[in-house]
């Protein structure tokens, strides 16, 4: 009975990771949901309500990679697709385990104590949805003339230590002169002048 339990309480924490990130990528915020045998004891609630937590530390950790600009970014993704076309490269450009956990995840109202949640959960979701959104963005760009031409942005959500750009569009121009409009690429992060990608679909 307890070790049934058990995987319920860890199937409800798994499905909040997912609304976790989907609410960092700019969506709306879930209400709180508790699993089952979790306190609900939770002195930070507002920060759903608020979407950040007021109370994370500043973080002098920096992004390695990436790009200076959301341009110089979007010319990088448009390099890869032309040039070379692996996901490493594309991976190289994404937002790494170490930056999430040290500079991401603890401003994020997921992490807060509360819900039982762990950095571990949270990252196993976000990359494996990395993986498979550059993996797909791969297969359906790379390889054809693609040339940059801007990024657009419906809005920026800004935090302690970062900002998230959302709802991205790349407009590239195809080998008949045609503007595309990509959509593959949900976020970006900016901090200190470096830019990211942060989340994508998949």
């Amino acid at each position: 009975m307890a070790a049934r339990a058990r995987i319920h309480t860890r199937l409800a924490l798994l499905a909040l990771v997912a609304a976790a990130m989907a609410c960092a990528a700019g969506l709306s915020a879930s209400p709180r949901v508790y699993p089952p045998g979790l306190a609900i004891v939770d002195p930070e609630s507002t920060s759903v309500l608020l979407g950040r937590r007021v109370n994370a530390p500043l973080v002098r950790r920096p992004f390695t990679g990436g790009a200076t600009s959301l341009s110089g970014l979007g010319r990088q993704v448009t390099r890869i697709f032309e040039h070379a076309p692996q996901l490493d490269s594309l991976m190289a450009i994404s937002v790494d385990q170490a930056e999430f956990r040290e500079i991401l995840w603890p401003e994020f109202p997921q992490s807060r104590p509360a819900t039982g949640l762990t950095w571990e959960d949270a990252w196993g979701v976000l990359n494996a949805r990395l993986l498979n959104g550059n993996n797909s963005a791969l297969v359906g760009y790379a390889g054809r003339p693609c040339e940059f031409v801007r990024i657009e942005v419906d809005s920026v959500t800004a935090y302690k230590n970062f900002k998230l750009h959302n709802g991205v569009t790349l407009v590239t121009r195809n080998a008949q002169g045609e503007l595309e409009r990509q959509g593959w690429i949900r976020s970006i992060l900016e901090r200190k002048g470096r830019f990211k990608i942060y989340s994508v679909r998949d």
